[in-house]
């Protein structure tokens, strides 16, 4: 098997590892498509970023370090990922109802905007536990 990285490195550049799923002779093409292009060979920064982040990389795209949390920033970091995992369910049945239910059957816009502003409040203080760190 070819090193499909080398033989079509703004394909790989474009859709990362998923290159070595496509059809070498579509693949060709493609690479061809974005030779004619004169697109960048190196994998754009978000990509990167994506790709860094997918890793194992703090969210930032920066490695991450080792550290301990004391048990109340623990404590704190987990009802604050409980209360936003609730709100991403409420969030998620907000907008099947939007999408199937009759407009009386939708939450509002006032609910709807709420419950992004806690969900925002309950990823601060969790970001802010892990900023804390270890008493």
């Amino acid at each position: 098997m070819t090193n499909r990285t080398a033989s079509h490195p703004r394909l790989h550049a474009l859709i990362g590892d998923l290159a070595k799923d496509v059809p070498e002779d579509l693949a060709r093409e493609i690479e061809c498509a974005l030779n004619e292009q004169n697109l960048p060979v190196q994998a754009p920064t978000f990509f990167a970023c994506l790709d860094a982040i997918r890793k194992g990389d703090g969210a930032d795209g920066q490695p991450c370090h080792g550290q301990r949390l004391g048990a109340g920033n623990h404590a704190s970091l987990s009802r604050s990922l409980a209360g936003l995992s609730a709100l991403l369910d409420l969030l998620q049945a907000a907008d099947r109802a939007r999408v199937e239910g009759a407009p009386e059957e939708q939450l509002g816009a006032f609910h709807t905007d709420g419950l992004i502003v806690a969900a925002r409040q309950l990823l601060r203080e969790a970001t802010q536990c892990l900023e804390r760190g270890a008493p």
